[in-house]
């Protein structure tokens, strides 16, 4: 089932139960309360960066743009349906009172409509979209519920997201249970907590629903440890089955917290483009993932080394334009002043030893030096010089640098410590993204088209830059859009959450 169908029939489903309320209105207080949600300047906008409302009420050539007959139309069923998943407090889900501001309702909706199609955070690139254009022109063909539909970007994880969080919101109507931390069981022990234990599991669904008798539901069987098992494979937790205190602290969390870190995801996707390209590289910050998406399909995924806490890599919209096959690495004045220099000091020679050079000038003109053992003439140097380590097997930077355009000196680059894919955790780096396997996504990037004389030259320069150790680079024939999000949060096909690690607390930053 295509991605835009599956999301209309979410928002049908919203729709179908908001309208099954006596009657849906709004009034005076709730529309004050609209942007109590946005108090982290998510909607910091000019007033005349919006499209003027009287405008689009003039284009419409109705009273509303949300109301019809005192009621939310569709296009307002489905932006409160939006916003109700994006966490917006206040909103018109019941009968208030009868002393309503239609208008005003009406105009803050149109706001928030406006806000949320501006969010464009992390792009280094001039967005295509132009929400202003869009939204006058679909208010003018009478669209407006298509476009709202369309609001969200059209990818995978949105729609299974906001299935997510319906889902949750279900289970927040009942009482969360809870377990004691100093629970701890053996197989085959009895114990009245554990109908708890199988409780929280089957809503989560790691535990299929059984019937069981009074005397089965307590006992600790192997059916709870494998979906022990499930639950802490889901978690980033040791999957060991047993229900130890980090395992407990996960099940204890209510659906309420586990709405809002999806929320907060959720809000992070909308920074994405509307419809996704035919191919991209998305890499995942806090899951240490890469993959390359070519026609909606995952045709690459590797593991990828980020930056650390004190480094961290930025979130971004960008492209990938070219590639460097053996590259220098010029690092930058904190890591040679606070890294590489003491290192030097307590190791003399070792900056030589890793094919470090001291260059001034550019391109034809750029001259190379011999580095010093001692760290004192090196700094002495460096009022000239450059320090910079040449290409070659102990590169910081590997055999290959793909560079994308932005504003954080920030890329994705091979590394020649590949024993480090071996960690769990892997913010290891000063915020760039190191990649398990660069050459197979330099194979994706730089395949020639086959039978072309151009093509077959450049497929033979390629491969004389592989085999050396000059620098060369290649610019892409067509860039290719690079996503570096933060979901902390991803839902699989079959609808499981795999919980990431907050590596940066961003999560717990957001109000």
């Amino acid at each position: 089932m295509k991605i835009k169908a599956v999301l209309s029939i979410i928002i049908l489903l919203s729709t179908h139960a908001l309208a099954n309320e006596k009657s849906i209105h709004i009034n005076e207080q709730i529309a004050k309360q609209m942007f109590i949600g946005a108090a982290d300047n998510r909607f910091a906008l000019l007033n005349n960066e919006q499209p003027n409302y009287q405008h689009l009420i003039a284009s419409l050539g109705q009273q509303y743009l949300w109301f019809d007959n005192n009621k939310l139309n569709l296009s307002g069923l489905s932006l409160v349906s939006l916003l109700n998943d994006l966490g917006i407090k206040g909103l018109p889900f019941e009968i208030i009172d009868s002393s309503i501001n239609f208008s005003e309702a009406d105009q803050q909706l149109s706001q928030q409509l406006f806000y949320i199609a501006n969010l464009f955070n992390g792009y280094q690139l001039k967005p295509v979209e132009n929400p202003t254009k869009e939204i006058i022109q679909a208010v003018k063909n009478n669209n407006l519920a298509s476009y709202v539909d369309q609001l969200l970007p059209q990818f995978d994880q949105v729609v299974r997201l906001r299935s997510a969080i319906a889902y949750y919101r279900q289970l927040s109507k009942s009482t969360w249970p809870r377990l004691d931390k100093k629970l701890s069981f053996t197989l085959g022990q009895g114990h009245q907590e554990i109908v708890k234990v199988r409780q929280m599991l089957s809503a989560l669904g790691d535990l299929e629903k059984g019937h069981y008798s009074r005397y089965r539901q307590h006992i600790f069987d192997p059916e709870i440890i494998i979906a022990l098992k499930k639950f802490q494979a889901r978690h980033g937790l040791k999957t060991n089955g047993k229900l130890n205190a980090q395992t407990i602290s996960a099940l204890n969390i209510t659906p309420e917290k586990r709405i809002k870190i999806m929320q907060i995801n959720l809000w992070r996707w909308l920074s994405l483009p509307s419809i996704p390209p035919q191919r991209y590289v998305i890499v995942n910050i806090p899951s240490y993932q890469l993959s390359l998406i070519e026609s909606q399909q995952e045709s690459l995924t590797m593991k990828v080394i980020v930056g650390d806490i004190e480094h961290p890599t930025p979130i971004m919209v960008t492209q990938v334009n070219s590639v460097t096959i053996n590259p220098t690495w010029t690092p930058t004045y904190n890591i040679v002043h606070k890294e590489l220099l003491p290192e030097n000091t307590s190791n003399p020679g070792s900056l030589r030893r890793q094919n470090f050079k001291l260059t001034k000038g550019y391109g034809n003109k750029r001259i190379f030096q011999p580095v010093f053992d001692d760290s004192g003439s090196i700094l002495k140097a460096l009022g000239n010089y450059q320090l910079v380590q040449a290409s070659g097997k102990n590169n910081a930077l590997g055999k290959y640098r793909f560079n994308i355009k932005n504003f954080h000196s920030v890329y994705l680059h091979d590394t020649p410590a590949k024993n480090l894919f071996n960690k769990t955790n892997r913010a290891l780096s000063h915020g760039c993204v190191r990649l398990q396997s660069a050459d197979k996504l330099a194979k994706h990037f730089l395949v020639m088209q086959e039978g072309s004389q151009q093509g077959l030259a450049k497929k033979q320069q390629v491969n004389k830059a592989i085999h050396s150790t000059n620098t060369q680079h290649f610019a892409l024939a067509q860039s290719i859009p690079v996503y570096l999000t933060y979901q902390t949060v991803l839902v699989t096909a079959a609808g499981k959450l795999q919980w990431q690690t907050d590596i940066y607390q961003l999560d717990a930053k957001t109000p």
